[in-house]
């Protein structure tokens, strides 16, 4: 691939990332496992300078078929060297020289790099060792290691008793303890293998690998030179991409330089000049499309020049699965109720033959414990792991491109995380990941089912990927924060945290009692969500049963506890907490506010829907479609949304207080018509928002405050017509106003105000909800937004909940011209404002 090739394409590709899955978005910094992978494992030294503290011990678990223990000449002055550095760039560019001399190479990496960072070794040599042969093999490789000490000493002195032999099961059952631990794989391992016992032994590693406390981090070589051709290469670099794709966390930095260094090994020696090399641009297009679909957690560098994958999904097509009905959640997820799951379809090129392999990831593990280093986790778990390790179970195989329900549904419902592996001509290429949450119930229960099958996770409040946080990333969940999750889905905005946080943002119903009290419980409140808090623990009441209307033993709860969400009777949680108190959501003072979508009172033939209107609603809030000014646009507008400023009165009349100006078509009289038009709005004793003499004014909300509610409206526009400037009068666009929007925000949850944000945005008369309405309705939810109401679509598009606000994506079109497409298409809804949830009235 030439360098001119390598570097189109760049803006298509962020693209197409912006829309890659919830499994491949960045999450933050103390929960990334940093993968590396090139051919060479001498590169591996290089990598760990870059990313590990020198001077802190690490274990090293060497994976290899050789022990790479061969001493680097002057090794002590390499070492000296690698710390008295002004830079870590300069430490770079002397770990880059060595390499290019050859003083670091393939079989003596691992020495100049004791006895820090890397304290210990223990070397993963073949999969079975009898004693004798793991001793043979840990003195050879000890002895390789000091073999330079009688005429080079180091200050260290001997590195032999810092090193240990082992076979997979000695691998297995080794326990580090809560050691810092780099893995280093070197694919040459599984060299010869079938390609079975290459997948079993590789997983094996893996898995076992994920549950370690202290992993800090895994480095891949791919060592081509040993390997038996380019395919067994392939099928390997393949193993090692699938790996991070399943392990939530992970991201990859690939070293696609080819590997042109001084070799002097032995195999270099006996192959002279036909040395073979593993290279990207040879990579099958399976491979290369399982790299797409790592994402944003992908970054390739190559010394010569720069790789877009962007190309080899238009060079192979791309393909993913999705349901044949329904629409996808803006968190990227398909829901549906139990008994009504779907067909999947898995989307390929038109030269895909139609066998399709499909695959559920399960978690490897039943618990596991972000936070080791608090020695918290293991209260709730025996041993629980580190990295979240999600192992494919294959489903089997279809010749339609069709997954019937029936194949992976369970009577509980629960989450599904579904892939896929399409036959081309080119090969076997991947699906992308669908994640699916069937539920079994309806509202808190129905949200706290969909959860099924997830494992707990000590630590998941503080886990955030892109806009998504705590259970939301599909991680999994806990105690406390599987019932936040619950109400945040439905309307409850509370915030993440562990059973104290819970209780604080919750009312009290009973305290301190046992089963012998008899509270009093009902179907309302039941569904609408009955936490039992145990003190360290929570539960909540699942269903009533016989003696009906009080709380007592033979009533089911479910909990989640050290393994999987589980629903038991509350006699048996109450046997080792018999007091207890029961908590439910607050129940503040509450308004009504009506909105109106689209609202055009341009032209002289117009259509109102039916029941335009205040009615008993405490305020009435519309998106003004248009400018009420008749000056000159700056350029012939598609549709000119213009119209007198005399208007306004009959809008006043049918009891509108305030409209949002952001819009397509709030510049449609240019920048002095805004300025004039929220003149006259003013005049006509209307609030107006979303517009302003510039960027900052433009960004405000309108404050209210009704029935002791305090609400701050924004209105904010996905369209950069019009957009103000700092300077110049316009509309607020996202994301072009970002970071001043964020603030305001802010400023106004700070103020104790309930935050609603009228947007502009999505596809004329397409029912469906696009990514950006989708994308922005995500990063709003993030920032606290308790209500967001769309418009411009001209059609009424789905309502979901997300992250605890409520969102309607498009009301339609409230006053429009008869001549245009869906005059009369719109709704008016009316919002019951300022309790928990927010919940529509009509």
């Amino acid at each position: 691939m030439s360098g001119s090739t390598k570097n189109r394409s760049l803006n298509r590709f962020v693209r197409s990332l912006l829309a890659a899955v919830v499994l491949s978005v960045p999450v933050h910094a103390g929960q990334e496992l940093p993968v590396f992978i090139a051919d060479n494992h001498a590169e591996t030294a290089g990598w760990i300078t870059r990313n590990f503290d020198l001077d802190e011990p690490h274990v090293l678990v060497l994976v290899d078929a050789h022990s790479d223990a061969s001493p680097a000449e002057r090794s002590e002055e390499i070492r000296e060297e690698m710390r008295r550095v002004p830079s870590e760039r300069e430490r770079e560019i002397r770990v880059e020289n060595w390499r290019k001399n050859g003083r670091v190479q393939v079989f003596n990496w691992i020495e100049s790099l004791m006895p820090r960072p890397l304290d210990r070794v223990l070397w993963l040599a073949a999969p079975v060792l009898a004693n004798k042969e793991r001793e043979v093999k840990n003195l050879e490789a000890t002895d390789s290691l000091d073999g330079r000490l009688e005429v080079e000493p180091r200050s260290a002195g001997s590195f032999a008793g810092r090193w240990d032999t082992c076979d997979l099961n000695g691998f297995r059952e080794w326990q580090p303890g809560a050691r810092k631990i780099i893995l280093a794989i070197d694919l040459d391992f599984f060299a010869g293998m079938k390609p079975k016992d290459r997948t079993a032994n590789f997983e094996a590693i893996w898995e076992r690998a994920m549950d370690w406390p202290g992993l800090a981090g895994v480095a891949f070589a791919v060592s081509r030179p040993w390997l038996t051709d380019d395919a067994e290469a392939d099928a390997l670099v393949a193993l090692a991409i699938d790996a991070v794709r399943h392990t939530r966390g992970a991201r990859m930095e690939m070293d696609a330089s080819l590997d042109d260094r001084p070799d002097a090994s032995l195999k270099a020696a006996e192959l002279k000049k036909q040395i073979p090399r593993w290279e990207l641009a040879k990579a099958s297009p399976g491979t290369r499309m399982k790299l797409c679909e790592l994402g944003e957690t992908l970054t390739i560098k190559d010394r010569n020049g720069v790789w877009l994958p962007s190309l080899w999904q238009e060079e192979f097509g791309t393909s993913g699965i999705v349901p044949v009905s329904g629409e996808i959640d803006s968190d990227g997820v398909w829901r549906f109720p139990l008994g009504k799951e779907p067909v999947l379809r898995a989307e390929a090129t038109q030269d895909a033959t139609g066998r399709t392999r499909w695959f559920l990831l399960e978690p490897a593990r039943e618990a596991y414990d972000l936070l080791p280093e608090t020695g918290l986790g293991k209260s709730f778990s025996k041993s629980p792991a580190r990295w979240i390790y999600e192992k494919r179970r294959s489903l089997g195989e279809t010749t339609d491109f069709q997954l019937d329900p029936a194949t992976w549904r369970r009577a509980t419902g629960g989450r599904f995380l579904i892939e896929a592996e399409i036959e081309t001509p080119r090969g076997w290429l991947p699906a992308a990941c669908i994640e699916l949450r069937i539920r079994t119930a309806e509202g808190f229960r129905g949200s706290v089912s969909e959860c099924g099958g997830m494992p707990y996770v000590f630590g998941i409040a503080g886990v955030t990927a892109g806009d998504l946080s705590g259970v939301e990333t599909g991680w999994g969940s806990d105690c406390a924060n599987l019932f936040i999750h619950s109400w945040r889905r439905n309307g409850i905005a509370l915030t993440w945290g562990d059973p104290g946080r819970l209780r604080a943002q919750l009312a009290t119903q009973a305290e301190n009692v046992r089963l012998a009290d008899g509270v009093k419980i009902t179907t309302t409140g039941i569904e609408r969500g009955i936490v039992i808090d145990f003190g360290q623990h929570v539960a909540a009441v699942w269903q009533d049963r016989e003696p009906l209307g009080v709380l007592d033993g033979n009533d089911l709860v479910v909990h989640h506890l050290g393994g999987f969400p589980e629903i038991i009777e509350l006699a048996k949680l109450a046997e080792t907490r018999p007091v207890f108190s029961l908590r439910v959501p607050l129940s503040p003072p509450t308004c009504r506010i009506a909105f109106a979508g689209d609202v055009a009172l341009a032209g002289e033939d117009r259509e109102v829907i039916e029941g335009f209107g205040k009615g008993d609603a405490d305020a009435f809030v519309a998106n003004l479609e248009g400018i009420p000014s008749m000056q000159g646009p700056d350029g012939k507008p598609r549709y000119d949304f213009r119209f007198s400023p005399d208007r306004l009165g009959w809008l006043k009349s049918q009891g509108v207080d305030a409209v949002s100006l952001a819009n397509n078509h709030a510049a449609d009289a240019g920048a002095d018509g805004i300025v004039e038009g929220i003149k006259a709005l003013e005049n006509a004793g209307m609030a107006c928002f979303g517009a302003g003499k510039n960027e900052v004014e433009a960004c405000r909300p309108w404050r209210m405050e009704r029935k002791g509610v305090k609400m701050a409206v924004f209105g904010i526009c996905y369209f950069e017509t019009g957009a103000a400037g700092p300077n110049h009068a316009g509309v607020a666009v996202l994301p072009l106003h970002r970071e001043i929007l964020e603030q305001e925000i802010q400023m106004a949850r700070a103020a104790g105000e309930r935050v609603i944000v009228m947007v502009h945005g999505g596809n004329e008369y397409d029912p469906r909800v696009d990514d950006d309405q989708r994308h922005w309705a995500r990063w709003l939810a993030a920032r606290g937004v308790a209500l967001v109401v769309g418009a411009h679509p001209h059609v009424i598009q789905r309502e979901e909940i997300h992250g605890g606000a409520v969102i309607l994506h498009s009301l339609g079109n409230a006053i429009y011209p008869r001549g245009l497409k869906g005059a009369d298409s719109g709704v008016i809804r009316v919002m019951e404002i300022g309790g928990a949830p927010i919940k529509a009235v009509r």
